[in-house]
């Protein structure tokens, strides 16, 4: 971890670190779709905004029940096939009765351990999702906004100044990761400049030309470790 970067779970140092950011990539705390960290947290997209932008948010807001969470989930989850899940689906695939899944719903049986992974595990949720607390959940959802930020700002101030950022296509768990893709993909297919007078930065123009020559599989792993180096310095 980089002597900048907030610590893991540290959420309040996460968000100082992302408001830090955001004037550098020309983008706003509306800009970052929370409504996809919502969908990954089950915190409401409206709190998750709130504690962004510093207001007090109640605890029982940020941190819902077993049975607001498995509601959750049963309500934003779907089939394989396309159709909402349903109680005896669950009942089937975990082997429990149709009255026990009811009950958990209802918040009149608390479901042990070996239940509540297998609940997860059924939803594909990250494990955790119905006993994490709030603030930790939120920490591990917001970093990979952080880490895209990072990067898209280091484009920005280095040759990406002039891209329209703030447009984008939806790609992986936040618009963000579809801009700096765009920003990647932009930077690479600028012309070569003219030669440089200064011989670091015509190695540096260099080592991009032979970067845009890549294969984009070999490109994108090769980018991918360049991200990681630049959030190291």
């Amino acid at each position: 971890m980089n002597a900048a970067d907030p610590p893991q779970d540290d959420l309040a140092a996460l968000i100082t670190a992302i408001d830090g950011l955001l004037p550098a990539t020309a983008m706003t705390h509306e800009d970052l779709e929370l409504d996809s960290v919502a969908h990954r947290t089950g915190i409401p997209e409206d709190v998750v905004l709130a504690l962004l932008r510093g207001e007090p948010v109640p605890d029982d807001e940020l941190n819902p029940g077993f049975t607001d969470r498995l509601a959750f989930l049963l309500d934003t989850r779907r089939a394989p096939d396309g159709r909402p899940y349903r109680q005896v689906d669950i009942a089937d695939a975990l082997g429990l009765s149709r009255g026990m899944v009811s009950a958990l719903l209802s918040g009149n049986r608390e479901a042990g351990r070996a239940v509540t992974a297998a609940l997860e595990e059924f939803f594909d949720v990250d494990p955790g999702f119905l006993s994490t607390s709030g603030r930790r959940a939120l920490a591990r959802a917001l970093r990979p906004v952080y880490a895209s930020l990072l990067a898209l700002s280091t484009l920005r101030g280095e040759r990406a100044s002039g891209l329209a950022l703030r447009g984008g296509a939806d790609v992986g768990d936040i618009r963000l990761a579809g801009r700096l893709q765009e920003a990647l993909a932009a930077v690479l297919a600028q012309p070569p400049p003219e030669p440089a007078a200064d011989p670091q930065e015509q190695e540096l123009r260099e080592i991009a030309d032979q970067v845009r020559a890549l294969a984009p599989p070999s490109r994108t792993r090769l980018m991918d470790k360049i991200r990681g180096l630049l959030r190291q310095h």
